[in-house]
């Protein structure tokens, strides 16, 4: 019986500090280009088995890599990945994204952009460069993919519920913007990819928000009957809007030259935020909330280049800076999305299979 060995990496998304962000696993499969005369030996995995190894390093997502010669060499030929989560695969997830960008991004000294591959399609990846101008690769820049919806408003008896003193014990009806029976914001940023907004009025409701443990009925989960064809993964994103002073000092653009207009270029929207989903689950960094999100507060400010910094996972421990641009069009229509992120390498290693 054969055996393939394949290259790993972990590296920890939205973070320059080992330990916080969003742990995520890389695997890198090499192939051989069709018209090469090289004896490499082409590493192919079947669904199974990308399930499987998604499934053993048990994190949120883990992504393929899949590179060739070709794709090395040439601008124009994308990098195929895949990325799954331990039960099931993606069409697109932020933070699998921007981190197999920054592991790319790592490859060339003088190559700026190149682009990937995902089930939702082509993503063109740029390097930011830092201000200092022999540093290092610090973060990327992606353009989501995007088919962005707003959905109606939802209200249900479920989500009150979910709101209430019964699952979140520690909050009053006045902590949320839009009380405990409102309605809220929905929104996909693709679609089969939906959070619901909740908005709280500070931090301190935030850090009391209570992870869905107690969910058990079926009609308690998250909501998504009222999305139709839109229907698929969904979540709760919630978040509060930072006052322009703030205690956190720092920011992501700080060490980056971005040349991004804004409608005002010193001025960062600044949000803290947390994903839960059912069963208690509680992601440190979320790339396509942050966008979805980000998304959506653009368009509630108006037409024009909008840009966000969203600092999540703060109350697990693995605190993660997200960047977002987003720009609106004269219709109020998302047009593109943008996403910022840096990373930090925490361990490689082979897997034989």
């Amino acid at each position: 019986m054969s055996i393939m060995s394949v290259s790993f990496q972990t590296i920890d998304v939205f973070t320059h500090t080992r330990f916080l962000g969003n742990p995520l696993a890389i695997i890198i499969l090499h192939h051989s280009d069709l018209d090469s005369d090289s004896n490499c030996l082409s590493q192919s995995l079947t669904q199974q088995q990308k399930q499987l190894l998604a499934r053993e390093f048990n994190l949120s997502e883990t992504v393929f890599i899949h590179t060739t010669q070709g794709n090395y060499d040439d601008p124009n030929e994308p990098f195929v990945i895949d990325i799954f989560t331990t039960t099931e695969e993606l069409p697109f997830a932020g933070h699998p994204t921007i981190g197999a960008g920054w592991f790319l991004a790592q490859q060339w000294k003088t190559r700026t952009e190149f682009r990937l591959s995902t089930k939702a399609g082509e993503i063109l990846v740029k390097k930011l460069p830092g201000k200092r101008s022999n540093e290092d690769v610090k973060f990327v820049k992606l353009r989501v993919p995007i088919d962005f919806k707003t959905h109606p408003p939802y209200h249900s008896p479920n989500l009150s519920t979910l709101k209430s003193k019964l699952h979140q014990s520690q909050l009053e009806p006045d902590d949320y913007v839009n009380g405990v029976d409102g309605a809220e914001p929905v929104a996909s940023i693709v679609k089969g990819m939906s959070f619901v907004l909740i908005q709280l009025q500070n931090e301190l409701g935030l850090a009391k928000f209570q992870p869905l443990h107690a969910i058990t009925d079926a009609q308690l989960c998250i909501p998504d009957d009222h999305l139709g064809d839109w229907k698929g993964f969904s979540s709760l994103y919630v978040f509060v809007v930072l006052p322009q002073v703030t205690n956190y000092h720092s920011s992501i653009f700080d060490g980056v030259d971005d040349t991004n207009d804004t409608n005002d270029a010193n001025k960062t929207i600044r949000i803290r935020a947390r994903m839960f989903e059912s069963g208690g689950f509680e992601d440190p960094a979320t790339g396509s909330a942050a966008s979805t999100l980000c998304g959506w507060l653009a368009v509630q400010k108006g037409i024009g280049k909008w840009r966000f910094e969203v600092i999540q996972g703060v109350e697990i421990g693995r605190e993660s800076r997200i960047g977002v641009f987003v720009e609106v069009d004269e219709n109020s229509v998302v047009n593109k999305i943008e996403l910022v992120g840096g990373a930090v390498k925490v361990l490689d290693g082979h897997i034989d299979i």
